[in-house]
């Protein structure tokens, strides 16, 4: 049976393997394949708790969620990795019975040179000019102001002589993932600390913080809405089984006989090689993919989760090339 090629010549003899490739039905999507953001949301934000809500641009979400909360920086993440693809956000509340976690940056030695130092928060980079006549408190208070004129910092900053402490935007146990780190470039980025100034800050992390969310009532909402991406950014078990329970094969989950609505979890956890070895046997499912992160890496967990959705999403929606004819 002859082969209509639009290139290739009818009556061409040339031996070997001939292949055409014809992508112009490629990406002809025939359903919509929507990502979703699960995360917290600040009381700023004007969007109604656990109703899943449409996001057309970073304005949308921090108008939504506020500025600074887990949503915002999920979603500037999302934009920045999948700019066009239809994505819907769900605000979650903070656990009532949570707290926040907390972190402080202490200056310990008065600089005697000036210069610049970087302050990276949750990965969030802001710098901080330093005077050689500084005192550790004008010190301590620029490194504060510098903090808080970021508006998407998801923590807030309150200098008290030469310590700057910290507070988690969010109560919960997701705050202890809030990174602290001073010129994390280090000298091949040109950030060094000033000669003289001594700055410590702890663990380099957030701690403290307590509390899981409620997810029935969001999960409820989803109602049998097609969401085939969804960036998830918690991890205990308890939030872990019931977006498994959603997602599953069970006769009610979105992979089951009787709904078939189908999608993946995207998610990412924070350990050591051995922590992350025995948490995955215990946390496996087949509807959900946690990407692992090193302990020593500055962007938060909720971020991470986002860009890994964000990307597979992308990645997977494009189409094949629609017809691909051989002919020898």
């Amino acid at each position: 049976m002859p082969i209509s090629f639009n290139d290739i010549p009818a009556n061409w003899r040339m031996p070997l393997y001939w292949v055409e490739v014809d992508p112009s039905k490629a990406g002809s999507l025939t359903q919509r394949q929507p990502a979703l953001l699960f995360g917290y949301k600040l009381p700023t934000g004007h969007a109604t708790v656990d109703v899943p809500v449409p996001i057309g641009s970073l304005a949308d979400a921090q108008q939504g969620a506020g500025m600074g909360s887990m949503l915002d920086a999920m979603a500037q993440v999302f934009f920045k990795n999948s700019a066009s693809q239809e994505v819907w956000m769900v605000p979650i509340a903070e656990p009532a019975t949570g707290v926040a976690a907390t972190g402080k940056i202490s200056v310990t030695a008065a600089p005697t040179q000036a210069g610049t130092i970087y302050v990276y928060i949750a990965g969030r980079r802001v710098p901080v000019h330093i005077d050689a006549d500084d005192t550790m408190s004008i010190v301590a208070q620029s490194i504060n102001d510098a903090i808080g004129a970021d508006l998407s910092m998801p923590v807030t900053a309150t200098a008290a002589s030469a310590d700057v402490n910290l507070t988690a935007r969010h109560k919960g146990v997701e705050g202890n993932d809030i990174t602290i780190a001073i010129n994390y470039g280090g000298s091949l980025a040109g950030e060094t600390l000033p000669a003289g100034l001594v700055i410590d800050i702890g663990t380099g992390m957030l701690a403290g913080g307590t509390g899981v969310p409620d997810l029935d009532a969001a999960i409820s909402a989803m109602g049998d809405e097609v969401y085939d991406y969804v960036a998830f950014p918690f991890t205990d078990s308890t939030s872990l089984d019931a977006i498994d329970m959603e997602y599953g094969f069970s006769d009610n989950g979105r992979w089951g006989w009787m709904r078939e609505l189908y999608g993946h979890v995207f998610s990412a956890r924070r350990g050591t090689y051995a922590d992350l070895l025995q948490w995955g046997p215990n946390n496996n499912s087949g509807v959900i993919s946690v990407m692992s992160m090193e302990p020593a890496m500055p962007s938060a967990p909720w971020e991470v989760a986002t860009a890994y959705a964000a990307k597979s999403g992308r990645a997977l929606i494009n189409d094949r090339p629609a017809r691909c004819k051989p002919w020898n």
